[in-house]
């Protein structure tokens, strides 16, 4: 439980962060370059910010990323504690593997598209269809090999893919 909590803190924490850091990349920029100047620097490369960000992230500031991270999990326990561990503990409870799926993407319009049963090449050719030519092998390889962690098929003896 608490590691869930602690990595839905983490993102906020991260977003909290970089919030703080990136004015002061602005104001380094501006104060480098005037308004203008560092309004062209940005134009002509539009990843100068990172390297920028990068020296706002001393040990000392990445420690200010640790202490909003705790603060937020512990906001949540001090709040929400009680109905944290009466979600874990429900009858219901299914966890984020099995939870129903809310939002469909491309994986899900091909896995729509495929038969019962269908094979690696019939796959791939969906793929294609659906992503274009820059989809490659791999990525096919690795959409059947989520989709067997997900439960969604299984692999039989015959090289076929069955759906569940």
């Amino acid at each position: 439980m608490l590691a869930r909590q602690r990595f839905r803190g983490c993102v906020n924490a991260q977003r909290i962060a970089t919030a703080l850091w990136l004015p002061q990349v602005a104001e380094e920029l501006i104060a480098r370059h005037g308004l203008h100047g560092a309004e062209i620097r940005l134009k002509r490369n539009p990843q100068l910010w990172i390297p920028l960000l990068d020296k706002q992230q001393p040990p000392d500031r990445l420690r200010l990323f640790d202490i909003v991270a705790d603060y937020l999990l512990d906001n949540d326990l001090y709040f929400f504690r009680e109905r944290i561990e009466q979600a874990y503990e429900a009858r219901d409870y299914r966890g984020d593997l099995n939870a129903l799926r809310n939002r469909k993407g491309k994986n899900d319009t091909i896995y729509e598209r495929l038969g019962a049963e269908f094979t690696f090449a019939q796959a791939q050719q969906q793929v294609l269809a659906i992503k274009g030519p820059q989809a490659t092998r791999n990525s096919v390889h690795q959409m059947l090999k989520n989709w067997r962690k997900q439960g969604l098929v299984i692999l039989t003896d015959e090289a076929l893919y069955k759906k569940v």
